[in-house]
């Protein structure tokens, strides 16, 4: 059904949408030309045509892609929760990416941070995708009356737990390091944000 689905988009669409999926399986590096023609069903000119500087530019411009994707997640999550609870739910998000697709996908914007220094521009891409998470994140902590001079550095500290424990899930073919950053986020975003009047401290 996806692959009739991906069919039906133009080449530009599917490039894209192949070069977004095999970042999240193979990364950047290891994801090649030829692999993008045969996923996304389309010609070596339509790589060129619609992206005249080749792979590199498909990768920048599929990594701002995905990063509006979950940007848009993001927004909604943030605007309908508390900060933890759209936190959480994020997780939850990355937990059935990873159980779905039997730990085989991984975060674009992670695949992009590392594609080396060869590719600048895909690298600069997944720099400012985590940097409008973090400004999310942290106008959300505000928001909820968290200190702004501390809701920055701790929506950064967010963003990297949550990217770290989805590679370390990877690698260990399990969730529990996204559950062991549920916990510890809840505790930590419970000390930045003050409780309101009817609301109760956790116990330490």
């Amino acid at each position: 059904m996806k692959e009739t689905q991906a069919k039906s988009k133009g080449p530009r669409e599917r490039l894209l949408l192949s070069a977004i999926t095999l970042m999240c399986e193979r990364g950047v590096h290891a994801t090649g030309l030829s692999d993008l023609l045969a996923h996304s069903h389309t010609a070596r000119q339509s790589i060129y045509q619609h992206f005249p500087g080749g792979k590199s530019e498909l990768m920048e411009q599929a990594t701002y892609a995905a990063g509006r994707t979950i940007n848009t997640l993001l927004d909604e999550l943030l605007a309908t929760h508390p900060p933890a609870a759209g936190i959480e739910a994020m997780i939850d998000y990355w937990q059935q990416v990873l159980t779905g697709s039997d730990y085989a996908m991984g975060c674009p914007i992670m695949a992009a941070a590392q594609a080396g220094p060869n590719e600048p521009a895909v690298q600069a891409a997944s720099a400012a995708t985590f940097a409008t998470w973090i400004d999310k994140i942290a106008d959300a902590l505000t928001s909820a009356d968290a200190d702004p001079a501390v809701a920055k550095p701790v929506a950064s500290m967010l963003v990297s737990a949550v990217e770290g424990a989805i590679a370390q899930s990877r690698g260990a073919r399990s969730i529990q390091p996204l559950d062991d950053v549920r916990i510890a986020m809840t505790r930590l975003i419970e000390s930045t944000v003050p409780p309101r009047p009817d609301q109760q401290p956790r116990p330490a």
